[in-house]
């Protein structure tokens, strides 16, 4: 079949040893966990040859490129069908752990010592002491301008009060990234990154009745919580006229529109490969479903759609690890989210149409899963009219939808 991303044999070669290296070191491949090992196994080892395709040499960015997690994804597999799929994967595996400590990461990159505190909580990371990234509160969202999570300016400490809801993870994550608004003197003034140990004094949690992609979700109450002065790690005044989130924030939350653009992405492609399938197979009786003109064409428009989602998210991820300005990255991740988890769900409701009640069989191709997977996908993290929103004023220069 024609591939329509031109990729050199270098990078072909670089995904054959990174997969094998993945298949030997299974148990610690998944998450952050495996970005961790692949960084150890580059510097002395089978992946040292490819150094500058999986290494991020951008200040300030991810230390594993988000482009090289992008390949790996799509192409590292050559039959998306194979194995136990992504349904049991984000069952069982949980990946989205792994991009909350991503997140964490990558905020508290965005400091004007941002690699330094990297190199002292990447050591930490690798050890398997995960992080969960708390910005969204009750009455604001991810909107910054209207946080009302404070840290006073105590002299020699912080004194942190307030509430975030809706925080994945929380109750396996080592530490926590905290986004809050620092107070000095009884002045507001910027937007603070803080780090902090999930068991710090004044820390609670109490679980919510949902949960995005099998992962418990939590409201965690913050009650004259005392941090060090080393626990702000990055701090800037908010940007972007109405939409009311920092520059470092929404950098940050690029990542995650791209980690979301990633999981609809491999829905989508599994969800493909199996009607592909489905329709090529003779039934008992009647015509093979590929030659029906109806059907062809509607598989047709889906290998379409799937490829835009891919290159959408190509230069979503370039552009991120290029750190190229923060407003622009968003404008293509929330494109790649949306192309993404849109063919996801168009995909699966075909593989299931096409394989009827035989795709409820969760102990065969269970097509059912992959549907309702992708059915999630277009409401998380924020649903894709929120996306549209964003395109709207951001790429077409539409008015504000609201003022702060």
């Amino acid at each position: 079949m024609i591939e329509f991303e031109n990729r050199t044999d270098r990078e072909r070669e670089m995904l054959k040893a990174l997969w094998e290296y993945q298949e030997e070191a299974s148990e610690n491949a998944g998450g952050l966990a495996g970005m961790a090992s692949i960084m150890a196994e580059v510097m002395d080892g089978k992946l040292s040859p490819y150094k500058d395709l999986i290494l991020n040499e951008t200040k300030g960015g991810l230390p594993v490129r988000s482009e090289l997690l992008r390949q790996f994804a799509i192409y590292g597999n050559d039959d998306p069908t194979s194995g136990d799929g992504i349904a049991s994967f984000i069952i069982e595996k949980k990946p989205i752990k792994g991009l909350l400590t991503a997140m964490a990461l990558t905020a508290m990159s965005t400091g004007k010592d941002g690699d330094k505190v990297l190199a002292e909580y990447m050591p930490k990371m690798m050890q398997g002491k995960l992080f969960c990234y708390c910005i969204t509160e009750p009455g604001a969202g991810t909107n910054t301008h209207n946080v009302s999570t404070i840290a006073i300016d105590e002299g020699d400490h912080y004194r942190l009060n307030g509430q975030k809801t809706f925080i994945s993870a929380a109750d396996s994550a080592h530490y926590m990234v905290v986004i809050a608004r620092v107070e000095t003197n009884g002045k507001k003034e910027a937007i603070g990154t803080f780090v902090m140990e999930t068991e710090t004094k004044g820390i609670s949690m109490t679980p919510l009745d949902i949960a995005a992609l099998g992962d418990q979700q939590f409201t965690i109450h913050y009650d004259d919580v005392i941090l060090p002065k080393s626990a702000l790690v990055g701090a800037k005044n908010a940007t972007g006229g109405g939409s009311g989130i920092s520059e470092s924030v929404l950098y940050t939350l690029n990542l995650e529109r791209i980690g979301a653009s990633l999981g609809g992405f491999k829905i989508a492609q599994e969800a493909f490969e199996k009607a592909l399938k489905k329709a090529k197979q003779k039934p008992a009786f009647g015509p093979t479903p590929g030659s029906l003109p109806s059907v062809k064409q509607q598989l047709a428009k889906a290998k379409l759609k799937v490829e835009v989602a891919n290159l959408a998210l190509k230069k979503a991820t370039s552009s991120f690890d290029q750190k190229e300005d923060a407003k622009r990255v968003g404008m293509y991740a929330n494109m790649a989210k949306y192309l993404a988890t849109m063919v996801a769900y168009e995909a699966g409701g075909l593989a299931l149409s096409l394989y009827g009640v035989d795709g409820l069989n969760k102990d065969d191709d269970d097509i059912g899963s992959l549907y309702y997977l992708a059915r999630i996908t277009r409401g998380v993290p924020i649903n894709n009219e929120m996306v549209l929103n964003f395109l709207g004023e951001n790429l077409l220069g539409m008015p504000k939808s609201y003022r702060t």
